[in-house]
C-alpha cells in the first residue's frame, strides 16, 4: 500500500444552473478551472492531484493543463444536491482499488479562483502540525451578520439567532459577536488512510483567516465582471 500525504481534489461537475458550464467560463481570457488547477501545481508536497469531473470535456481542459482525470465521477453523484462526502469517498475508493491511501485532503473549487500559495502552504502547516484538528477552512469576516436577520411566519418577525444580548438585533453592529463567512479558497480535511470517511469537516475546524480580496465566489455572470475587478486591483498573478 502507497501512504501518500496529500490528496489534491479540484471538484467540477458539467452541470450549473446559474452560469452554463461554470467551470470552463472565460475568466481573463482563461477558463475558470485553470485557476485552481494552475495553484495546485504549486504545491510542494508528497501528493497526487486530480480533477473530479463528470465531463469529457472538462477532463479535456485539466489534461491540457497537467492535471489528471484518472476516472470520470458518476453522474448521480454529480447533480446540484450531490454532497461533497459522496465525491471525495468515491476518489477514495477508487485510490484504493490502486493501493493509494492518503493522510489528508485538500478541496480547490474552481468557482473560488483567486488563491495566494502562501496562505495555502502556512495553512497545510498548521493543520499537519495539530493532529487534533478534522479540518480546517478559509474564512472572512462579514459585515452581514445574522444578529440581525430574521425569520418570518404570517408577516410576524422572529430573530433568526438566540442571543443574551438584549435587543441584539438593535445593538450596533461593533457590540456584536464577530462573525465569519466560508469561501471556498481551500479546505483541508483528515482522511488518516481510510477507504470512506464519514464527514469531511468532523468537530473540530480550524478557521484560517484570508484576504476579503480572495474571498470572490463565483455563481453568476457578475461574479467573474467582480473576479476580473479585483484582479487587477491587486494586480493578481498566478
Amino acid at each position: 500500500m502507497k501512504k501518500i500525504d496529500l490528496l489534491v481534489i479540484i471538484p467540477a461537475r458539467s452541470g450549473s444552473k446559474s452560469i452554463k458550464n461554470k467551470n470552463l467560463a472565460n475568466l481573463s481570457g482563461k477558463p475558470l478551472i485553470y485557476y485552481s488547477l494552475k495553484i495546485a501545481s504549486k504545491i510542494k508536497e508528497n501528493n497526487i492531484i486530480i480533477c473530479s469531473t463528470d465531463s469529457e470535456k472538462i477532463k479535456k481542459v485539466s489534461l491540457k493543463y497537467g492535471i489528471d482525470v484518472p476516472f470520470l465521477r458518476p453522474k448521480k453523484i454529480s447533480n446540484a444536491n450531490s454532497r461533497d462526502i459522496e465525491f471525495v469517498n468515491f476518489t477514495l475508493e477508487k485510490f484504493k482499488e490502486k493501493n493509494y491511501v492518503f493522510k489528508n485532503g485538500l478541496i480547490l473549487r474552481p468557482t473560488s479562483p483567486l488563491r495566494k500559495i502562501k496562505y495555502i502552504t502556512k495553512a497545510y502547516k498548521i493543520f499537519k502540525k495539530d493532529e487534533s484538528l478534522d479540518s480546517m477552512r478559509a474564512i472572512v469576516e462579514t459585515k452581514n451578520t445574522p444578529y440581525k436577520m430574521w425569520k418570518i411566519k404570517n408577516d410576524i418577525l422572529s430573530p433568526a439567532l438566540n442571543s443574551k444580548i438584549k435587543e441584539f438585533y438593535n445593538a450596533p453592529r461593533q457590540k456584536l459577536p464577530k462573525i465569519y463567512w466560508q469561501t471556498g479558497n481551500f479546505e483541508f480535511f483528515r482522511i488518516n488512510f481510510k477507504k470512506r470517511i464519514k464527514s469531511i469537516s468532523g468537530k473540530k475546524i480550524y478557521g484560517f483567516k484570508i484576504d476579503n480580496d480572495f474571498s470572490t465566489d463565483i455563481d453568476e455572470w457578475q461574479d467573474i465582471k467582480f473576479a476580473e475587478y479585483v484582479m487587477k486591483k491587486i494586480n493578481f498573478k498566478i
